[in-house]
């Protein structure tokens, strides 16, 4: 048997050879040169930005001038602007900057805060404007790429890139409503200043409206399916308004800690912390919670009624409240089971609309917990154009 020597040159070798050969260790030859995904966003940015939009609204008050920054994005050549609801919601004047540097005064077409979706129309643009493409919701992947371009904090517009890492999100930080959405969740951060800008697939077209992020987490942001987008910019664009149907109750899902602690009986179901006042559930004689307590630093509202099912559909987490409601028409007949002093109850009611004047509230932020910060950066302001305080703050609907 013959014994073959190796040097250290034999060995060394092929070891070069392999470095040299894997990408991910690339040695001073290759670098400088951008990676496909690189090449990627930088052209899908340069294909985005121009048509974004960095959008300032003004308010008036007696303490003075105040002022909110947000993006967004045209959708025609005609001027359509779709943004956020939170970004312009009783603005006195909207002004739009465009990527060219052109400034234009907006004109609010329509506003829906269900949805946190908003059109606007410019009147004076100079010249033909680009324009961006809806895509689909409808298919989207976890792990699929995702831009967020947008104007964090007013610099300048900027990118943004992750990776879709959640659908049919229903964040948490808001007492449930019917104000509430599926969104997209991503990792592409998104600032204040972002708000209303479109967020895009790899091809480029939109999949969604970046809206918010979750406070207290790193990288866990939020947009409007873009599908939404769509159904709610073409009513607001052809009649200024979305009609929705509206039960008119607010609450919390009970959890089994709050059973243990408050002994209520063995049931999951929305427990009704609020009824508002002409509402169809009002009618019915559904009955609000009277005693504010905390629990784990948490408000709740208890001593309501416990809403167990929906047209004999369990309701036992906010998935399935928004799903249900999403079903419903105005004008239909719902019954509702519930508990009451221990009782099962069914109540009627016919299905009423939201009524439009129901608006965007910001309550005061609690630092302890995570919460949904819509990434619109309001502040006062002696020049409209110039923010001068940090923002954040809350949306939901009332």
């Amino acid at each position: 048997m013959t014994t073959k020597q190796f040097s250290a040159r034999d060995c060394l070798v092929p070891i070069l050879a392999a470095v040299l050969w894997w990408p991910g260790l690339t040695l001073a030859a290759g670098a400088g040169t951008d990676r496909p995904d690189e090449e990627q966003a930088v052209r899908v940015y340069r294909e985005v930005v121009p048509a974004t939009v960095f959008i300032t609204s003004s308010f008036s008050s007696g303490s003075g001038r105040r002022a909110t920054i947000g993006s967004g994005f045209l959708v025609d050549d005609a001027g359509t602007i779709v943004t956020n609801a939170h970004v312009v919601h009783g603005a006195h004047t909207v002004t739009v900057k465009m990527y060219d540097g052109q400034r234009v005064r907006a004109e609010v077409l329509g506003i829906d805060t269900y949805s946190d979706v908003a059109v606007l129309r410019l009147h004076e643009l100079k010249g033909k404007v680009p324009f961006l493409r809806f895509g689909a919701s409808d298919s989207l992947r976890i792990g699929q790429r995702t831009l967020v371009i947008g104007n964090p904090y007013g610099l300048g517009f900027g990118l943004s890139t992750g990776i879709i890492s959640g659908l049919d999100r229903l964040p948490p930080g808001l007492s449930l409503t019917e104000a509430r959405v599926p969104l997209i969740q991503t990792t592409a951060p998104i600032n204040p200043g972002d708000s209303g800008g479109p967020l895009v697939a790899s091809d480029g077209r939109v999949i969604g409206i970046t809206t918010a992020m979750l406070s207290g987490t790193q990288n866990i942001g939020f947009a409007v399916p873009v599908n939404i987008v769509k159904d709610v910019a073409a009513k607001l664009k052809a009649t200024g308004q979305v009609r929705r149907p509206w039960v008119g109750v607010g609450g919390k899902f009970v959890t089994e800690e709050i059973r243990e602690l408050f002994v209520l009986p063995l049931a999951d179901g929305l427990l009704v912390e609020e009824v508002y006042p002409g509402s169809p559930a009002d009618d019915a004689g559904i009955q609000p919670g009277t005693v504010d307590v905390t629990v784990a630093g948490e408000p709740w509202m208890m001593g309501g009624d416990l809403i167990v099912s929906m047209q004999g559909q369990p309701i036992r987490k906010t998935e399935e409240f928004v799903a249900l409601l999403g079903t419903l028409k105005i004008g239909d007949a719902l019954t509702v089971e519930l508990l009451r002093d221990r009782l099962r109850k069914r109540v009627s009611m016919v299905v009423g609309e939201r009524p439009h004047a129901l608006s965007i509230i910001v309550p005061v932020p609690d630092r302890s917990s995570p919460t949904l910060l819509p990434r619109a950066w309001h502040g006062d302001a002696t020049d409209a154009d110039s923010p001068v305080a940090s923002g954040g703050g809350f949306y939901g609907d009332k």
